[in-house]
C-alpha cells in the first residue's frame, strides 16, 4: 500500500475516534451497542468483523507489535495445509512506522472460524506492511514490504522499500527475512505459471513497474518493464495468467496533484499484456472509469474477477467492490463490470480470497466505520476493522 498524501491529514490523527458494529473478533476487545447490520451484495450471503479495530480506539500509545491496534488492513488469504490461511497489519494508522505487526492465522472449518497462529512484529527500524502468501514446494511463503519510517511524502518517495519473503512449514514459524529485490522496489502479489514465480515491483517514487521471476520465491530477477510512464504515478499492478500463458497486468495509475486521491475523473487503470517467455510487454488499452486500487484477481469458472478500491467521485470517499472483467480474455480489448460494494467506508479495500467449496469463497478485507462514512483521507487515521465474507458464486 502506498503512504499517499499524509500531510493532507497530518493533523487529523486526533479526533477520529468512532464506534462500530459487527461481529466478535480475535482483536475486539468488546464492541458495546452493535449497530444495524450492513445491506449485503446478492452475492454475500454472510459477512461480519473479525478484527474490530474501534475496541482499541484511543489507545495511541499501544504497542501495536505485541497486540493489536486500532487501524487494521492489508489483508491477504490463501488455502494451504488443509486449512484457509490469513493475514493482516496493525498500526495505530496507515502512517509508516515500526510500531507494526503482521497476524497469521489459520482456518480448519473452511473459513467459519480462525486462530491466531503467528503474530510477526515489523523490524525496530522499519514499518512492516502489503503481506501477500504464495506456495513454494509445500512450504508457505509471504511477501511483504519494510520501508523506513515517513510521515510527509507521497508516491512512495524516500521511504526505502524493501521487499522480502518471509518462509514457513507449519505457518507458526516463520523464518528472518530474504530481501528479494534491490532497495526502492516494491512487490505486489506472487502468481505462479509452469513453475515460475512472478511479481510486478513499483519503483520508490511510483515511477515505473517491473516484472522479476524466480524458481524458488527466494532468488528474483528483474526483468522487462511492464509500464514506464512516471507521470501517470504507476504502482500496485496485478498479474493475471490466462490460460494460454498470456500474462495480464492491470497497472493502478494515481495520475498527477488533482488524480491522486482518486476524487477526479478519469480514474485510469492500465491494461498491459505480455506473452511466453514475457520479455516485453505492450499497454493497448485502460479503463477509463475504474482505478483498481490494491487489486486482487481471481478466476472462478473461466471468469476473471477482482476485488479492489472503488473511488466515489467528488466524494472523498472509498469502498470495497467486486469486479467481473470480461471481453476477450486471451490479449484484449476488455471489459468491466461491477457487481457491487462489499460492506466498507473509511479507508478500505486490499482484500484476500480463499475457496471454501466449489461454488463458495470467502474473502478478507478491511474498512473504516460504515456509519460515520468518514473521507479516505480521515480514515487513514482513523480505527479500521478486519471483515470476512463469503461469496456465493451462484449470484453472479
Amino acid at each position: 500500500m502506498k503512504s499517499v498524501a499524509f500531510w493532507i491529514v497530518c493533523g487529523l490523527a486526533v479526533g477520529c475516534s468512532s464506534s462500530s458494529g459487527g461481529g466478535a473478533g480475535p482483536g475486539d476487545g468488546g464492541s458495546g451497542d452493535a449497530e444495524p447490520p450492513p445491506p449485503l451484495p446478492a452475492f454475500m450471503p454472510q459477512a461480519e468483523i473479525f478484527v474490530n479495530g474501534p475496541a482499541h480506539d484511543g489507545v495511541v500509545g499501544a504497542d501495536c507489535r505485541t497486540n493489536y491496534c486500532r487501524h487494521n488492513e492489508n489483508t491477504d488469504m490463501i488455502a494451504w495445509n488443509g486449512g484457509i490461511w490469513l493475514v493482516h497489519r496493525t498500526a495505530i494508522s496507515q502512517q509508516l512506522g515500526p510500531n507494526s505487526a503482521l497476524h497469521v492465522y489459520e482456518s480448519t472449518d473452511h473459513g467459519k472460524t480462525f486462530q491466531q497462529k503467528a503474530l510477526i512484529p515489523a523490524p525496530t527500524d522499519r514499518d512492516i506492511r502489503d503481506p501477500a502468501f504464495f506456495i513454494v514446494g509445500g512450504k508457505l511463503y509471504m511477501k511483504a514490504l519494510e520501508r523506513l519510517p515517513n510521515t510527509t511524502m507521497a508516491r512512495d518517495t524516500g521511504v526505502d522499500t524493501m521487499s522480502v519473503v518471509k518462509t514457513s512449514a507449519d505457518g507458526a514459524t516463520w523464518t528472518p527475512d530474504t530481501v528479494v529485490a534491490p532497495h526502492g522496489w516494491s512487490f505486489w502479489r506472487v502468481k505462479e505459471n509452469a513453475g515460475v514465480y512472478y511479481s510486478a515491483a513499483y519503483q520508490d517514487g511510483d515511477l515505473q513497474v517491473v516484472l522479476y521471476h524466480s524458481t524458488d520465491g527466494l532468488t528474483w530477477t528483474a526483468g522487462p518493464q511492464i509500464y514506464g510512464v512516471s507521470a501517470d504515478t504507476p504502482l500496485e499492478t496485478e498479474l493475471t495468467f490466462m490460460p494460454s500463458g498470456k500474462l495480464l497486468a492491470l497497472v493502478r495509475m494515481d495520475g498527477d496533484d488533482d488524480e491522486l486521491l482518486g476524487d477526479v475523473e478519469p480514474l485510469r487503470t492500465k491494461i498491459c499484456w505480455s506473452d511466453p517467455p514475457y520479455s516485453s510487454f505492450s499497454c493497448p488499452q485502460e479503463f477509463d472509469t475504474e482505478r483498481l486500487d490494491g487489486p486482487l484477481s481471481f478466476f472462478w469458472q473461466g471468469r476473471l474477477f477482482v476485488i479492489a478500491r472503488k473511488h466515489l467521485v467528488g466524494t472523498g470517499k472509498k469502498r470495497t467492490s467486486l469486479f467481473e472483467i470480461g471481453g476477450a480474455l486471451e490479449g484484449g480489448p476488455l471489459t468491466i463490470k461491477e457487481w457491487g460494494q462489499l460492506p466498507s467506508a473509511g479507508d478500505t479495500s486490499y482484500a484476500g480470497i480463499a475457496m471454501s467449496d466449489p461454488a463458495h469463497a470467502v474473502t478478507s478485507w478491511y474498512s473504516g466505520d460504515l456509519a460515520l462514512d468518514q473521507p479516505w483521507v480521515t480514515g487513514m487515521f482513523a480505527p479500521t476493522s478486519i471483515w470476512l465474507g463469503t461469496i456465493d458464486f451462484s449470484k453472479l
